[in-house]
């Protein structure tokens, strides 16, 4: 592996700084044509009046029509020559010319003083436009996550453009960065009758933003354009040995066994054993590897697949034919403009595909979770059904959809059976975990294991001596059979408006059922004492899951969630908003008395200003598995998932909070803009949001504000801040705290697009009191006392680069170096986040980015960490130990880390 590694880099890197393209010399022999022309002119010229300038020869094959008609011949002849050109083939030599009908030898001998013809290569169209968009490909190629399966749809939209003219309202709001007002400026100038002809024409549209028709441009054409390439094929590789997460190595490491006065010390290996990461000898596990494959013909009919096999899996093409199938995902799809009454577009796909209304109340399906996901933006939602070939798994949909549309009214329809994992229990009390106990809820887990492997596990940790801990509930892979059958309607009385209805019904092969909170808390918490001690009131949380079978609601096998979306267009402002019940024991046709979510915003744009204000509510039994809305955290934090690994009877049950995509139960407002007050100062974003916590009515707020500064266009300077508090209301809370950042930036812009990034954040935490030891050990039974807050603080400076060797090959990196005391960073690096957390470390990174050919791309990654870190901590605050140290020594950790992604577009 090494290897094919080193030679491949060398190849990547080596080949395109020798290896000019033909392009490219094109360019330098016309630049010294032009250069040379321009000194031959000047020698021409006599150091006398009424001198003859000599004119430059008309080059063929870059000529306009109206220059082409310049030329000593006839309008029929100059056409002929550029339809020529155009339809046919490019200028191979001033010979050519006599393949053209009109044009005679005497014609041909008149031209040839007049006209010349330049070197030429033949690309098709899309060639030709991965050329032009070169940039927008890479980064939306990169995207993981949670916008993983909608750049496949911007991508196939900016290689096969569509006519803006016959675009639906959705169909632009689609779009990336495109505001419903930009939208409703276009669709507004349609309805009078004037077709949009060109970009200049699209920016002066009434009512359009700069950015707007910007973002725009590349996905649209204006008029409809001759098809000369129908069949796209994208296959992209990615491999990725990055480790697990620290939360989710703190969950694999967390012993399992529970001692219970034992006698003797277990042997070295058995140690090594008392946990998942032993267990399974984690620490040797593969790279994950993701092989994805879109085939597209003309913008009608697709299909794709994806194979992928996240880390420490086994290989998917080593399973059987039947879990290929699962593990994999598929779609075909077709997608037609129809002349039936009108204007109709129609979407029918199979296998696996992406649903997604409104707000994100109802439904939509993705495995990832966003905080402060506002739908404009970077956080664009892409409404109605696309494919769906992401790495999305749990919450993935798998069957059929329809999505049929015309300019007033949108209809769909969708079915889905797939198989969930699911944490079960023992709730039948027969001492093992089997198809007929309950389910508490679904879960995405870090690692996959199989079935096989997890019950070998418990089997072990069961019998091992002196453990009090039997494992009764853990996660098992494919539990749960779902078949979710909903749909969409919305109608739109006039331009800019419209009012949509969405639900979904799925049904179950087994009971959810949450156990009464006190056989709840004794079942997660292995202790009874902790069980009793460490379960708080933000475990609300857990208590309030939805069961299928309850003494309210009897006995029943399905879900049910509806509720109904809006949006209007009002000059420059738009508001939206969507409301949605979970059925419980309510009526469908009362509102208010189910559990209930609520969110409605409004969106204000100038041409250098927007303002956004946001409001939502959720309550905390409304749990809908499928609910991606806004929010500042994700469900289950602060709750014993988060905060008691090392006590919970299974520790893999943490991935409940890690992996957790649904947004936490709260109410809150939220304020967001952008500003640009002049020419050289820029609010670029600030926001502010003050939201209370359901669970347990906490209190928060966090603002933060980004300001530039551009006194030449080469150099910018930034600053940010950013200021949170949990419990603002009451400074007496032990769950009080409050985090604040400051970063200030230089930003210089080179030649050849290159830049430099210099950087310095600071941050402080002022961590809430702890009940730890006594305060006055000296007099007896002196009661426990909060001891006083302490203060973190940590700073971080980094050096940040982008170098462009040529057009084909740029390395993009950086150096950062940080001291932790207890405060965390977080830093983005080209097209990933990492959370630096540690005491104190530094790392650098470099991505090389290299276009090997015009349709062959590659991205390596190489990442080295080293910092310092507490491998294991000692968690029982109140019970110090008769001997050793009240803390394991701090480890010195190394990580070499490896990307790379292969793109092959033909």
């Amino acid at each position: 592996m090494n290897k094919l590694f080193l030679g491949l880099l060398f190849f990547c890197l080596v080949m395109p700084l020798f290896a000019e393209t033909k392009e490219e010399l094109d360019i330098k022999h016309k630049e010294l044509l032009e250069e040379y022309n321009r000194e031959k002119n000047k020698l021409l010229i006599p150091k006398f009046s009424g001198a003859i300038i000599l004119p430059e020869k008309l080059d063929l094959n870059t000529a306009s029509y109206e220059e082409i008609k310049s030329l000593p011949i006839t309008s029929e002849q100059a056409e002929d020559i550029f339809d020529y050109r155009f339809f046919h083939q490019f200028f191979k030599s001033i010979y050519d010319l006599r393949e053209i009908e009109s044009i005679d030898q005497v014609t041909l001998n008149k031209l040839k003083p007049l006209v010349s013809v330049s070197h030429y290569k033949d690309k098709d169209e899309a060639a030709q436009r991965r050329d032009e968009i070169y940039y927008l490909i890479e980064r939306l190629g990169s995207n993981e996550g949670l916008q993983e399966g909608m750049s496949d749809v911007w991508e196939d939209y900016l290689m096969t453009p569509r006519n803006i003219n016959k675009l639906t309202f959705s169909d632009i709001l689609n779009l990336p960065n495109v505001s419903a007002i930009d939208v409703a400026a276009i669709i507004n100038r349609r309805a009078i009758g004037d077709t949009i002809s060109s970009y200049r024409d699209l920016r002066h549209s009434p009512g359009i933003s700069y950015y707007g028709a910007k973002n725009i441009r590349h996905y649209v054409y204006y008029k409809e354009q001759p098809v000369t390439r129908k069949m796209f094929v994208d296959y992209q590789m990615k491999y990725n040995d990055s480790p697990y997460p620290d939360d989710a190595l703190e969950m694999f490491k967390e012993s399992m066994i529970r001692y219970e006065g034992s006698s003797s010390e277990p042997s070295t290996p058995e140690i090594k054993k008392q946990s998942y990461w032993g267990f399974f000898n984690m620490e040797s596990d593969r790279a994950s590897m993701l092989n994805k494959l879109r085939i597209r013909y003309l913008n009608e009919w697709k299909a794709g697949c994806i194979f992928n096999t996240s880390k420490g899996e086994e290989n998917i093409f080593k399973k059987d034919n039947e879990d290929i199938l699962k593990d994999s995902k598929f779609y075909v799809g077709y997608e037609k403009e129809l002349d039936l009454l009108g204007r109709n577009f129609l979407k029918i796909y199979a296998g696996n595909y992406r649903a997604t209304f409104g707000e994100g109340l109802v439904m939509e399906n993705t495995d990832f979770y966003s905080p402060r996901k506002t739908g404009y933006g970077f956080n664009k939602r892409i409404t109605g059904i696309i494919p769906d070939i992401s790495r999305t798994q749990e919450y993935a949909l798998r069957g059929i959809a329809l999505d049929w549309k015309r300019d007033n009214l949108n209809a769909v329809f969708f079915l889905s059976k797939d198989e969930k994992d699911a944490v079960v229990y023992d709730s039948n009390n027969n001492g093992k975990l089997d198809d007929d106990d309950d389910v508490l809820s679904y879960i995405t887990m870090t690692r996959r294991f199989t079935d096989d492997e997890l019950e070998s596990a418990e089997e072990y940790f069961n019998d091992y001596p002196n453990n009090y801990n039997a494992v009764d509930i853990a996660p098992r892979k494919d539990a749960l059979k779902e078949q979710i059958i909903g749909g969409h309607l919305e109608y739109s009385p006039f331009i800019g408006t419209h009012i949509g209805m969405t639900g979904y019904e799925a049904v179950y092969n087994r009971d959810f059922v949450v156990p009464e909170t006190d056989e709840l808390k004794h079942l997660l918490i292995s202790d009874p004492e902790y069980a009793e001690e460490k379960w708080k009131i933000t475990d609300n949380e857990i208590s309030a899951l939805y069961s299928t079978r309850s003494d309210e609601i009897g006995d029943r096998d399905y879900r049910r969630v509806y509720g109904f979306d809006w949006r209007t267009v009002l000059n420059n402002t738009s508001i939206q908003g969507e409301y949605a019940e979970l059925e419980v024991d309510g009526s469908i046709f009362k509102i208010g008395d189910d559990p209930k979510a609520i969110i409605v915003s409004a969106y204000t744009q100038f041409e250098n200003l927007y303002f956004l204000s946001m409001y939502r509510d959720y309550d905390l039994e409304f749990d809908n598995p499928y609910h991606r809305s806004f929010s500042e955290s994700e469900r289950f934090d602060d709750t014993v998932f988060e905060k008691l690994t090392y006590a919970l009877n299974n520790t893999l049950l943490t991935d409940m909070y890690l992996n957790s995509a649904q947004p936490s139960a709260e109410k809150g407002i939220y304020f967001e803009t952008r500003y640009q007050f002049s020419r050289y100062f820029t609010i670029t974003k600030a926001y502010l949001d003050i939201w209370e916590r359901k669970s347990d009515a906490r209190r928060g707020i966090r603002f933060q504000g980004k300001l530039e500064f551009k006194p030449i266009h080469q150099i910018r300077l930034r600053g940010r801040y950013k200021h949170q508090i949990k419990r603002y209301d009451d400074d007496q809370d032990r769950g009080k705290s409050q985090a604040d950042e400051y970063e200030l930036g230089f930003l210089f812009y080179l030649s050849n697009f290159d830049k430099i990034i210099l950087g310095y954040v600071y941050g402080t935490v002022l961590q809430p009191p702890y009940l730890s030891i006594l305060s006055n050990p000296a007099q007896a039974g002196a009661p426990d006392m909060a001891q006083a807050s302490t203060l973190g603080n940590g700073d971080m400076v980094y050096v940040g680069y982008t170098h462009n060797f040529n057009k084909n090959l740029k390395v993009i990196g950086a150096f950062s170096f940080w001291q932790g005391h207890g405060v965390s960073f977080w830093d983005f690096e080209d097209i990933e986040l990492d959370f630096d957390q540690e005491d104190r470390g530094f790392k650098f990174w470099f991505n090389v980015h290299s276009r090997i050919s015009s349709n062959l791309f590659l991205s390596i990654k190489y990442k080295y960490k080293q910092f310092m870190t507490r491998e294991y901590e000692f968690r029982d605050y109140n019970d110090i130990p008769d001997e050793g140290e009240y803390y394991f020594q701090r480890v010195e950790r190394k990580e070499n880390i490896l990307r790379l992604q292969l793109d092959w577009k033909f």
